[in-house]
Order: structure tokens, then sequence, then C-alpha cells
């Protein structure tokens, strides 16, 4: 069967097994769990109402299912865990919030009625909320597997379906002319002997206002908007997208003009100098050929960031290019779950180090330590400027 029908940050196991594990946000047992003989699906949860409803539709959807195990780290802020207890022992009120729940905003509204009601009836919960121990976890999931429940009867017909009123839209639009920003306008360039981004604010009459240096697009934009100095939507925009480019540029060693894509100087004419090159990120690795890799390589990767266990640890997705040699583009997940450690000495671009959160697409350039861990030398926020397709 074509399942899971809703994307989420899962491993899949046997489909046709048993049991489906919440690991809350200990992401590194989401892989070995799902290898368990007995297990259907181990994923994460970060939140107590997009998470929930993922895990409720999805389960819902597999009528093998009938025991629910949650382990590993609760989130203290989120309370996802207390609140998919509580929705299995209480369910729900009118409204579509999860009765007994503490954790934030615990609300289901995009899950029929008929489908939370299926989902209360379908599971036995077992709560390990705590237990990262692999051989304790695998001890219970062979316990609950030798119990060997009968499937339910298959679920009507769109019960599974979230009930998602999105309306579409299409990309693009015509941006304001410049000029006409009564705040002015500006020139952005690079120093490069002082290693900084410079934005010259001019007055609609040409005449000079504002300068501004810095290494941090995103810190100039916000400085930019905190001084009032833009005044349409689309010249934020504009702004936003060009400091971002800028930031790269400087970081990694491509040349930078306004209103231009970023080239390399091989791509400009212009040829190599005697000066050490800056490192640029090259073609990122797939699973396959990561798989490959022997330790203490280095490596190119992006990944959707869906867990920050620690300062200075993420954990996430491997994404794949679409089409080789596309660039950072569109994407599809390769379900292999990596980790990237950063210091501060880690170079940012296209970004900041707040940019560094659950949800971010990432290129990781630095050295693979060990099977899935990544010590990064330099990252580049892609969430701006790359899309995950769906499979």
């Amino acid at each position: 069967m074509s399942w899971p029908e809703i994307e989420g940050t899962y491993v899949v196991g046997d489909p046709a097994a048993p049991i489906a594990v919440c690991v809350l946000t200990s992401t590194e047992l989401m892989s070995p769990l799902a290898a368990t003989p007995g297990v259907a699906i181990a994923g994460e949860v970060q939140t107590a109402n997009l998470g929930l409803e993922c895990i409720v539709l999805n389960i819902v959807a597999n009528p093998a299912i009938r025991f629910l195990l949650i382990c590993g780290r609760e989130s203290r802020l989120f309370r996802p865990g207390q609140s998919l207890a509580a929705l299995v022992e209480n369910g729900v009120d009118a409204g579509g919030q999860v009765r007994g729940a503490l954790g934030h905003e615990p609300v289901l509204r995009t899950v029929p009625a008929e489908a939370v009601d299926r989902f209360r009836s379908q599971v036995e919960l077992v709560d390990w909320t705590g237990e990262h121990d692999l051989t304790e976890l695998r001890r219970r999931v062979a316990s609950l597997a030798q119990r060997r429940p009968s499937s339910l009867p298959a679920p009507d017909e769109g019960m599974h379906v979230a009930k998602a009123d999105f309306v579409p839209i299409l990309p693009g639009g015509r941006r304001e002319p410049l000029r006409y920003d009564p705040k002015g306008y500006f020139v952005i360039t690079l120093d490069r002997p002082a290693d900084q981004i410079v934005v010259r604010h001019y007055r609609p009459d040409h005449t000079p206002a504002h300068e501004m240096r810095g290494r941090n697009g995103s810190s100039m934009f916000l400085g930019l908007i905190r001084q009032r100095l833009v005044s349409q939507l689309s010249h934020a925009g504009y702004l936003g997208a060009e400091l971002a480019k800028a930031d790269a540029a400087l970081r990694l060693g491509l040349r930078y003009a306004q209103d231009r894509p970023l080239r390399s100087d091989a791509a400009e004419g212009v040829p190599p100098s005697d000066q050490p090159a800056k490192p640029r990120m090259a073609e990122a690795l797939d699973a396959q050929h990561l798989a490959l890799v022997p330790l203490g390589s280095a490596v190119q990767l992006v990944i959707q960031v869906d867990d920050v266990p620690e300062m200075g640890t993420l954990a996430g997705t491997l994404l794949e290019p679409t089409e080789p040699g596309s660039g950072p583009r569109s994407f599809r997940s390769s379900q292999v779950r990596v980790r990237v450690g950063w210091r501060e000495a880690t170079r940012v671009a296209m970004g900041g180090r707040d940019d560094l959160a659950a949800g971010a697409l990432l290129r990781v350039q630095g050295e693979l330590q060990e099977s899935g861990l990544v010590m990064a030398e330099g990252i580049a926020v892609l969430t701006s400027v790359a899309t995950v397709l769906k499979r």
C-alpha cells in the first residue's frame, strides 16, 4: 500500500507490523527502532498540534498498527509526549483541543473527529517517555509484537485525510520601481580588504544619506528595518535577497554585483590569482555516495533540520538534488538521518546562527567524523531559496 500518506519526519519499517514508535525529540532513535522487527514506523514529534495531527492521520491510514510506543526526550516547552498521551486517554473537545494536554497550543484543527475516535480505539498506548536505551526499547517492542494483534478493518474513505483548506496561489508578481519608495534606494557592494558588506542609502534625489558596514546580511537587513529606511514590502523583499547574496559571496569567495547572479572568478573570465581560493560549496552527496565516503573525508551535503538536541548540534534528513548539478533549487528527502556539529569558527552564509534551527534547509561543508556525523566548516542557509519536493 502507499503509506504513510502524510509527510513528516519518520523512518518506515515494516508497514504490516503492529507497532508505531514516537521517539519525541530523540531523532537518533528513529532509524534503529524502525529497523527492529515489529515496528511499522518510527518518527519524531516536535509540536502538540501539527505534529500530533500527522501521527493520528498516518496511524489511522494503516489498520495494522495497534500499539503506539512513546520514548525518548520530551520537549519541556511544547510537551508533545504528554499531549499525545492525553489525546489517547481523553480525546478532544468540540474545538479540537486535546483534553488534559499541557503542551503549547495542543489543538487538532484539520483532523476529522471520526479519525480521532478511530485513532483512540485503534492503538494501545505504551508510555516510556524518557527511555533512551535501545536494548530496553527493543525488548519492549518484541514483547508487544509477540501479542500478534489482528488488524482492524480498513478505515472509511477520507477519514485519514486532513481537512486543510489551503487556497492555492501562484508565485510571481511585479515589484514597484525602487524610485517610488519615498525612503530612497540602496547600493550594495563588497569591501574585500575589510571583509565587509557595504550598504549605502541614497535619498530619492540621489543625494547620499546613510552607510552601513557589516559581515552578516541578516543582521544588516534588520538594522535597516530598525532605522525605518524601507517603506515598501517589495523593496524590503528585494533588499533581503540582495543582502543574502552579498553575505554568501563574502563568505564563500564568490563575485558579487547587485542585481546579478553570483559568479565564480572562472565564470567571469578572471584568470586564477596566486592567492589561495576561499572554500566554496561543491556538489552535494546523495545517500548512496555518502555511505561510501571514508571517515575523515571532506564532504558536502544538504539537510533539512528537524531537531536541535543541544547547542552546536543539528539533526535532520539528508536531501538529494532532483537533478544532478542543478544547484540549490529543489531537493527530495532521502529519509537518511544525519547530524551536523558546528563551532563558533564555522562560517555561516546567506543567514546567521539564528537560522540554524528546526525547519531550516542547510548546505553543509565539513568533515565526516563518524557515520552520520559531519563537523561543519561552512554552512549556507538555503531556506529561502530552495524547496523540498514531495515523493
